[in-house]
């Protein structure tokens, strides 16, 4: 990956619905409860979808345009696959379609530029409401919003460099 620019260039051609987060429907208990499997998100869009994984058993953001969101592979053939919306969370309820704004992100490189990774992501909506991924969670992918990235990149940056070197790539329209 050289840079942000592939990602940019995916996400400026249409704003963004929601933020959906793929799971499954437990019925095994006294009422249905959604679970959440944090290994991928989704920002949706009006026609399609952009996914968002993080690699087992890694610790960088992978992604890529799908049509629907798609069933985890860790799941049980039994088990009801669902997404939940998490948009709400992060966006004003009071939009119906978020614009991104400016994207921050702190950069692994590669030996090669194509070896570079995303070691973590900021997505700005509209100027106002922020989406910081973090792939390096033990759980899967956290999901945070403002001042996350900051946290992030104020830790990294520590003097043991805990992630390694990072860079800082910043893409705004």
């Amino acid at each position: 990956m050289a840079g942000i620019a592939p990602l940019a260039s995916l996400l400026t051609r249409a704003p963004v619905l929601d933020i959906e987060i793929p799971g499954y429907v437990d019925r095994d208990g006294a009422y249905p409860r959604f679970v959440a499997l944090t290994r991928s998100f989704y920002l949706a869009r009006e026609n399609d979808l952009v996914r968002f994984e993080v690699p087992p058993s890694e610790d960088y953001l992978t992604f890529r345009p799908v049509n629907r969101p798609e069933r985890p592979e860790t799941l049980e053939e039994d088990e009801e696959f669902a997404t939940s919306s998490y948009g709400r969370l992060f966006l004003d309820e009071d939009q119906s379609s978020f614009r991104i704004t400016r994207i921050r992100c702190a950069v692994r490189d590669g030996a090669v530029a194509s070896e570079s990774v995303i070691r973590c992501i900021e997505f700005e909506f509209e100027n106002s409401w922020h989406l910081f991924a973090d792939p390096g969670y033990f759980h899967g992918i956290r999901l945070q919003g403002r001042g996350a990235y900051e946290r992030w990149l104020d830790f990294a940056q520590g003097p043991d460099l805990p992630f390694g070197p990072v860079r800082e790539v910043v893409w705004t329209p």
